[in-house]
């Protein structure tokens, strides 16, 4: 038997959760924005470093940053403003298993959704599932 590692999120009413090949997809029908969740998984426990590397376009423009704490799981959230958008970006790692979440919308529209997408990110779990070999 082997033991697969997985994440879950608290989908709040009102979203709607939708999978494009690798990548989890969150929406409001009548919203504003979009969160897009893509995990990534290795043999060995993931590095501050390996978290580096992924989020090395943001650490290259010396993008807003602060470092964060959800269950398991810690990292490092970047803050964007760009050509009238707004994107947040949540590096994060637990065990062998890195997810990051991206949200974003227009830049005016900022403050609709925050509140609920981060109450969805907070929300995150780390799971492991037994399978058969």
């Amino acid at each position: 038997m082997t033991t697969a590692i997985a994440w879950s999120i608290d989908v709040l009413e009102g979203w709607e959760a939708e999978e494009h090949g690798d990548v989890a997809v969150f929406v409001r029908p009548e919203g504003v924005g979009v969160l897009q969740v893509v995990s990534y998984e290795q043999d060995e426990d993931i590095t501050a470093e390996d978290l580096e590397d992924l989020a090395q376009e943001h650490i290259a423009n010396n993008e807003e940053s602060i470092n964060i704490e959800i269950g398991d799981f810690s990292g490092t959230l970047y803050t964007l403003r760009e050509e009238d958008e707004y994107w947040q970006f949540w590096y994060l790692a637990a065990d062998r298993l890195a997810v990051v979440f991206t949200y974003s919308c227009a830049e005016e529209d900022r403050n609709v959704e925050i509140d609920e997408v981060r109450e969805m990110v907070g929300s995150l779990i780390l799971e492991f599932i037994d399978e058969e070999e």
